[in-house]
């Protein structure tokens, strides 16, 4: 399946965005270089803005020309390019989409792979959906699927209320919920070396295993993207999405076969033994903080474009999870992510419980001198494994030592997450994206943190600098568990 020539039709609402260009088209465009993409294919890129047919070319053509090295390969990919200015909430305008649809399928000779990608405001998913229906666009004669990026809703209300509407148009497992780190190589490789390395799934569980860490740190403060994270926060923006699909992969049980359904089933059952959080833990299991200026050109929070004077939403959360079944009876999950840190990387920290002895007394070890393993998710990406060995001298003490694998320098092709995902959506494999009842208990685990700040004091922030790694308080929390945070240095 993986070395599949796909066709189809492509209708990408949002065409003229910035997505679009830093992502999408470079992601078709490394996917008809390695020939997955059939010369059978199409895109109809969608937008208000009145643009010809040239003009969008060049756009795309722009999009990717450091990936060309080839330019007659290039315009040929460019021609398979049309654009349709539209008018997404008006119903009359999908008439004129329909023609163009119609006019390409025969072309191109697409067939009946059909893939909507909503790269929009979310507040008009619903409509665009509902049009597509009513146009009769969207009929059972072929394959429709959707891709819909974050946000998707605000709260399990908001989230519930957003796929009824959906779910009027598209069937369940024709909606893809984009999360682009389920993309990445090291994400999937989570579930690669548990599946592949039997050793390695005998020790995952509470019996060898004493704690788990999920890092998400970013370097870059907020930016131009204050309106929208203002209202969104670290909770929603990282911790619902991001963290919460990365902490399933790591703590799922392992379906005995591999499939699109068992692995949602599996990460569904470890989302669902997660109790949600009473108000005393979500004061006492979680950290709040937000950025200040550190004499490194980076202003405050409160004094970013399109951020509220007053605000009160968090730029940095930490938090301690425990989970309620047998399996992780005792481990505690850690996360941890933030904007304006020192610096941008993605790590989950696999700490092992140590055997050590002095005295015929257990030691009391710290986190970074017991047997560890690390996947680095971004910007590296690897596996390392810090073993304990013995200490030279009579005595048998151990010593941390490192094994070390660079996953990049033994690839010979790294796929970006969204070439990998759209290309999983034209052949229809959903294993990567997120069903409806995984993010319904997301928003559960979140709803229920987010209601015990309210009934605390809610305005309590921790400060912290820019360019360090958080605020001090995240590393009270688990200090107060007698666990440590890995940091990269």
């Amino acid at each position: 399946m993986s070395n599949s020539k796909v066709k189809g039709l492509i209708v990408l609402f949002g065409a003229t965005g910035d997505l679009a260009s830093r992502k999408l088209y470079p992601a078709l465009y490394r996917l008809y270089k390695r020939h997955l993409l059939s010369d059978n294919f199409a895109v109809i890129g969608t937008a208000r803005r009145e643009w010809s047919n040239d003009y969008y070319r060049q756009v795309v053509a722009g999009a990717v020309n450091n990936l060309v090295d080839d330019q007659a390969e290039c315009q040929q990919f460019v021609s398979h390019f049309h654009y349709v200015s539209h008018d997404a909430t008006d119903l009359a305008h999908y008439n004129i989409l329909k023609a163009k649809m119609d006019e390409l399928e025969a072309t191109y000779e697409t067939g009946e792979n059909h893939l909507y990608y909503l790269s929009t405001a979310p507040s008009i998913f619903p409509k665009i959906t509902k049009y597509l229906k009513e146009a009769n666009i969207v009929t059972k004669q072929s394959n429709h699927r959707v891709i819909l990026e974050k946000p998707f809703g605000s709260d399990l209300a908001s989230a519930q209320k957003l796929n009824d509407s959906l779910s009027d148009t598209f069937k369940d497992n024709d909606i893809y919920r984009i999360d682009h780190y389920l993309g990445k190589e090291m994400v999937q490789n989570i579930l690669a070396l548990r599946y592949f390395n039997p050793f390695i799934e005998a020790i995952w569980n509470h019996h060898y295993i004493d704690n788990i860490q999920i890092t998400l740190s970013e370097d870059m403060p907020v930016g131009t993207r204050g309106g929208y994270y203002d209202k969104s926060g670290a909770i929603r923006d990282m911790f619902q999405n991001h963290i919460l699909q990365i902490m399933a992969l790591v703590g799922m049980t392992l379906p005995e076969h591999y499939s699109p359904e068992s692995v949602h089933e599996a990460k569904i059952d470890f989302l669902k033994s997660i109790p949600s959080f009473t108000t005393q833990q979500a004061e006492q299991c979680t950290v709040r903080g937000q950025y200040q200026t550190n004499d490194n050109n980076v202003v405050d929070y409160l004094k970013e474009p399109e951020v509220d004077a007053n605000s009160t939403t968090e730029t940095f959360l930490a938090g301690r999870i425990r989970v309620n079944n047998e399996r992780w009876q005792g481990v505690p999950f850690y996360f941890r992510t933030g904007k304006a840190l020192g610096e941008k990387y993605t790590t989950v920290q696999i700490i092992l419980n140590p055997r050590v002895y002095k005295d015929e007394e257990t030691e009391v070890v710290p986190d970074s001198e017991k047997p560890r393993l690390t996947f680095f998710i971004q910007p590296e990406c690897g596996v390392q494994l810090y073993l304990n060995e013995k200490q030279a001298g009579q005595d048998l003490r151990p010593q941390i030592q490192l094994l070390d694998h660079d996953w990049r320098k033994s690839a010979q092709y790294v796929e970006e997450p969204y070439e990998k995902l759209i290309y999983n959506t034209l052949l229809g494999d959903p294993t990567y994206f997120t069903t409806w009842n995984e993010l319904r208990e997301q928003w559960r685990i979140v709803d229920s943190i987010i209601a015990g700040w309210h009934e605390i004091n809610h305005s309590k922030l921790d400060q912290y600098p820019a360019g360090t790694h958080g605020p001090k308080q995240a590393y009270n929390l688990l200090e107060r568990y007698h666990n440590e945070w890995i940091d990269l240095d």
